[in-house]
């Protein structure tokens, strides 16, 4: 599913890709464990060898809502948090069985350190990642909903193979019963 964070087509992230494998410590998650809770300080990132994450967030309501996913073949953690050494604003939980390569703050820290290169890299990331919020946050205003559902699958054809409907909906910020009627506005079309 390697178009569905488009960040991930800007950037060649071989070299972090390579370190992570080498470097890091494979770790297991079983479907439902989570990676980081919200509220934890964000102490690893990991590069999904197989796999998918969710990245939900809870309101003061205790209303929980999806932000993001991310699947093999690319990284997850929430880099921000991770970053600074922050708390997660975002659980990452396993959609299923996963295998991660983790890397701690320090580690990736020494990976930029070591050249100019890697530290190109590391800011290209952050300015990608920049980029994917700011373009999600700018779609919210500018597209419709239907727009939205139809870029994203458009994108992705099989991601409801691997996420729910109602999980869709709360990832495109509309409820349920509208993604439905959505659904089958696009296929009478």
């Amino acid at each position: 599913m390697e178009d569905f964070n488009k960040y991930t087509s800007h950037i060649n992230y071989s070299p972090l890709v390579d370190f992570a494998l080498q470097q890091g410590k494979q770790v297991l998650y079983k479907k439902g464990e989570c990676f980081v809770r919200q509220g934890e300080i964000c102490r690893t990132m990991g590069f999904v060898v197989s796999g998918s994450f969710r990245y939900c967030c809870t309101n003061s309501s205790g209303e929980s809502s999806i932000v993001g996913y991310t699947f093999d073949g690319s990284f997850v953690g929430n880099y921000p948090a991770f970053q600074l050494e922050d708390q997660s604003n975002v659980d990452i939980q396993a959609l299923c069985d996963s295998s991660v390569y983790m890397v701690t703050h320090q580690q990736l820290a020494d990976f930029y350190e070591t050249n100019n290169e890697h530290q190109k890299l590391g800011r290209r990331i952050a300015e990608t990642l920049l980029w994917e919020v700011y373009d999600r946050m700018i779609s919210m205003y500018s597209l419709t909903p239907e727009e939205r559902y139809i870029d994203i699958i458009t994108r992705c054809p099989d991601l409801l193979k691997l996420i729910t409907l109602k999980e869709l909906a709360s990832y495109l910020l509309i409820r349920p019963e509208t993604l439905s009627r959505i659904r089958r506005k696009v296929v009478q079309k």
